[in-house]
């Protein structure tokens, strides 16, 4: 009998269930392991919508700065406008200095005789206008100088064959031209 009592024992503990095999089978989570990932995916969940309203905060900031933009826009179109009418007037006082420019060319060009003129095509004014001079100058090198004639006291007696006719015919000339140390009684003619 010893032996039947040993053997029922063994049967009952055979007969036991194994808490791991049974875990398999029913493919349970530990509620610790459930707590943590539920908290996690909460909390994502709340940055998530956290997220979300400040994206749509920014896009409301973003808004209202284009729409400003655009009222800002009307002050950039009347700054557009000025800047336009100063170009316009400017424009035109370039035509007119163009066209001024052009005129004072064709005077000059007529003062350039005629197989002269192929050497003054690429000139500036200012430069063709020294050129003119210049020509002007050296043709006129061998000319007397006939606008005063007569007019102007030349020579060593302002004209006169001496002094002496220079004061009695010119005592104003004659006074002016040698008493050039007013006030001091010094002559210098005689």
């Amino acid at each position: 009998m010893a032996e039947e009592a040993t053997n029922t024992p063994q049967a009952e503990q055979n007969s036991e269930t194994n808490p791991s095999t049974q875990a398999d089978v029913k493919n349970d989570v530990p509620y610790g392991r459930f707590q943590e990932i539920n908290g996690k995916k909460n909390q994502l969940q709340s940055e998530n919508e956290g997220l979300k309203a400040e994206l749509a905060k920014q896009k409301a900031v973003q808004e209202e700065a284009r729409q400003e933009a655009l009222k800002k826009n009307s002050e950039y179109e009347t700054l557009y406008n000025e800047g336009e009418s100063k170009w316009q007037k400017t424009e035109e006082e370039n035509k007119a200095y163009k066209a001024r420019e052009l005129e004072d060319r064709e005077r000059m060009m007529e003062k350039v005789p005629e197989e002269q003129r192929v050497f003054t095509q690429g000139m500036s004014n200012s430069v063709l206008a020294q050129y003119i001079e210049q020509n002007q100058t050296s043709a006129n090198a061998g000319k007397t100088d006939s606008s005063r004639a007569g007019v102007t006291a030349k020579g060593e007696f302002g004209g006169y064959s001496s002094y002496a006719e220079w004061a009695q015919k010119d005592p104003d000339g004659y006074t002016k031209s040698n008493n050039t140390l007013e006030g001091t009684n010094v002559k210098i003619a005689y």
